[in-house]
């Protein structure tokens, strides 16, 4: 490398770099996981530094780190110019950049110096000297302390092809984006507004922590389409704001997908006025008043959203877990608040096991695995579809054509999970599971009529992976007592093709689950695996996690704990990929994903770290697909730093483990503590009481003769007092 100082006639400084066998730039490439690439510089240029003083300064100083290490996640394509820019203003002279997240740039900046950049014209600055030092090998080189490289008014250019009109057109919509980030602004090419988003939200992630500019080209798009979070607002109550908050921090990760899981068995917090009498089945706050979402409240949210370039997507759970329309009538539940939750009616049919005997062991004679519940979680209740089918389809029909057109996106997820047959009485107390054909003669009648119904108010079928089972093997089928199928909806031809099927239930056949799925003629599939992407897994929910995160439970106080139990942490989310290992066909299927948090143990407190960052984790394997390597956990701190700072989100450390003070439950539980439907003969799981319900101490794993509190830990702590805290600032790495 050689150094020259040069002076012109015009006194203008600039910095040129000059390569003399290639270019410049050191070229970043982002490809496929398929390809076993990363972020690797493709050349190591000689380059030759020439220096030129001059007035109107627009310079750029050498980048402190590589380009790539500001941006998550991962681009596409990323050329390092290798240098920065200060900026003192920043101007959008024709507002082609207004309405396109330009405040995503500005609240950056202020994160990172504390000052707000103002807006301006372009002022031709005074004549200065300024020095720009060479690499250490040369010499001689200005001073050190007399480096001092003017700031530039920061030119922002937008070219966008198509604005998107509505939220339901952001189904499909090109998402791409270029940005050319040079010593003078900032230029954004795109075919649609969103993209446009997308790329002011990466120039913002290219300012530096001294509030310098990072210079560098672009080229970026999605790998995946849909790349979302569930939220259940059911089991506990999130106010708009934290819906809020929480679509900003999807929309920073470039998550385009909010599916909200309104209601359940537990709740029905939207204020419908069709039917009042379901206010009876909502949470209350301290003051009394109802937690519930207005019509005004959904749609604020659906348009908030929007502006974000976020679909939000309602689930409908349907026809399970169900227990709030009892609150119409009674008539169309059935099996409401069975209790025990957990068992048949014949106790002793639930003890079939005796006392410390081991779930899961080869004794299988004594022993009776999960199977003759009622529900998996009290209340228990489902849409008597089977009884009284003609008023379960018109409250059907009323729900979707009323409170789902107060949603714009042209799918509606119709829930569809753990549908248990023996509520409908088509399953013998003595029989320990029932028959996979037990849905033969009841749910197809259900579903033809709610196909009609959601083609009636043109809304597209989505619903989770069970109702696109048929002859799925059973997990527990070495068990003599047990079909050695998995219950089927029996409903495989009766629901479109195209319908979006959300694949959780991953105990049956694991991968092999979307090779069946596409087997049977389903195109649009999306991934929430249990094993990964459930964020709620942890030491208060250990029914869903690996082998390797489970530690031994501490019994010694007076409810069951796992203090050592961890949960899935940022790598196990970044580093499933839901394509690997499957045929061309089922891979072609597989649309994106997404992290689903079942609010069991979520207050309003700890939400913001169970979903980040471990959602940008989750946000980088969907959009880049790429391999974890050196550069992604400090690339994953630094954003998770700009959550906090930009956006007030209260993200976890990357070390969390999701351990709390205690295990909390669903928010029905504060006022049914001692009521029979939340009674459980189930022993060993997180936050039960260590004394069986005759006081007597209980040891191992199994079921009990004595119905034991599922609710009682529930007392020990207040609701309403666990609330959202402003995060205090996080300093930025870089």
């Amino acid at each position: 490398m050689t150094c020259q100082w040069m002076h012109t006639h015009t006194h203008r400084l600039a910095l040129t770099l000059a390569q003399s066998t290639a270019s410049a730039s050191h070229v970043l490439q982002l490809a496929s996981l398929s390809d076993n690439a990363s972020i690797f510089p493709l050349t190591q240029p000689k380059m030759q530094l020439t220096v030129v003083l001059a007035a109107a300064t627009l310079a750029a100083a050498a980048a402190p780190r590589p380009a790539a290490h500001y941006v998550w996640p991962a681009p596409s394509s990323l050329k390092d110019k290798e240098a920065s820019v200060a900026i003192k203003s920043w101007s959008d002279a024709d507002a082609s950049c207004s309405g396109l997240n330009v405040d995503a740039f500005l609240n950056s900046y202020k994160a990172k110096t504390g000052k707000d950049l103002p807006r301006s014209d372009i002022v031709a600055p005074s004549p200065t000297q300024v020095y720009v030092p060479n690499p250490a090998s040369c010499s001689p080189v200005a001073p050190k302390a007399k480096r001092a490289v003017a700031p530039v008014d920061f030119k922002l250019s937008c070219a966008v092809k198509t604005k998107v009109a509505k939220a339901a057109d952001l189904d499909g919509v090109d998402e791409s984006y270029s940005l050319e980030v040079s010593e003078t602004g900032a230029v954004i090419t795109a075919a649609t507004d969103i993209g446009a988003k997308y790329a002011l939200q990466t120039l913002s992630q290219l300012i530096t922590k001294d509030g310098n500019v990072v210079l560098a080209s672009i080229q970026d798009s999605p790998a995946y389409p849909y790349r979302g979070l569930m939220l259940d607002t059911s089991r506990n109550f999130f106010p708009v704001s934290d819906i809020k908050r929480t679509i900003d921090g999807l929309a920073a990760s470039k998550l385009n997908v909010f599916h909200w899981h309104i209601y359940d068995s537990q709740s029905f917090p939207i204020k419908w006025d069709t039917y009042p009498q379901l206010d009876a089945v909502k949470f209350k706050n301290a003051d009394g008043s109802l937690k519930e979402y207005t019509k005004e409240d959904i749609k604020d949210v659906v348009a908030y959203a929007f502006a974000r370039g976020v679909r939000v997507i309602p689930e409908f759970e349907l026809p399970g877990h169900n227990a709030v329309f009892a609150a119409i009538d009674a008539k169309l539940v059935a099996s409401l608040n069975h209790s025990p939750w957990d068992c048949t009616s014949g106790l002793p049919y639930c003890n079939a096991m005796p006392a410390n005997t081991s779930v899961g062991t080869n004794n299988w004679s004594t022993s009776v695995w999960w199977g003759r519940q009622y529900c998996n979680q009290p209340p228990c209740g489902q849409l008597d579809i089977a009884n009284n089918l003609d008023a379960a389809v018109d409250l059907v029909d009323k729900l979707v054509g009323e409170v789902g057109s107060w949603f714009e996106d042209p799918y509606l997820h119709v829930g569809h999970d753990e549908i248990n047959p023996r509520v409908y009485g088509v399953v013998k107390e003595t029989d320990d599971h029932p028959d996979h054909r037990a849905f033969d003669t009841i749910l197809p009648a259900f579903e033809k009529k709610l196909v009609a119904i959601l083609a009636k108010y043109n809304k597209k079928l989505a619903a989770w992976d069970e109702l696109a089972w048929d002859n799925v093997p059973s997990y527990n089928k070495t068990h003599p007592k047990y079909d050695a199928n998995a219950v089927s909806y029996n409903s495989v031809e009766l629901i479109p093709k195209d319908s979006m099927i959300a694949v959780w239930d991953q105990f049956y056949l694991n991968e092999n689950l979307y090779e069946q799925i596409a087997d049977a003629g389903f195109t649009n599939v999306v991934s929430s695996h249990n094993n990964y992407w459930y964020f709620d897994c942890s030491a208060g929910v250990k029914w869903c996690t690996q082998e390797f995160e489970r530690g031994d439970r501490d019994a010694t106080g007076e409810y069951v704990l796992y203090p050592n139990h961890t949960w899935h942490n940022w790598t196990t989310v970044y580093n499933y990929d839901p394509r690997a290992g499957l045929s061309k066909k089922a891979a072609a299927t597989i649309q994106g994903g997404f992290a689903s948090l079942w609010s069991e143990t979520i207050k309003r407190h700890n939400l913001d770290r169970f979903i980040f960052p471990r959602a940008g984790a989750l946000a980088e394997r969907l959009w880049s697909n790429i391999k974890k390597d050196a550069t992604t956990e400090p690339r994953l701190n630094r954003f998770r730093q700009s959550l906090i700072n930009e956006y007030k989100i209260a993200s976890a450390d990357l070390a969390f483990l999701g351990q709390e003070k205690t295990v909390y439950r669903t928010e029905w539980c504060d006022t049914n503590l001692d009521s029979p439907a939340q009674k459980t003969v189930e022993w060993g799981f997180p936050g039960q009481p260590v004394k069986s319900g005759n006081g007597s101490a209980m040891e191992g794993w199994g079921f009990m003769s004595i119905p034991n509190d599922y609710c009682k830990i529930a007392s020990t702590y207040k609701t309403n007092d666990l609330v959202y805290t402003v995060p205090e600032v996080s300093a930025y790495d870089f």
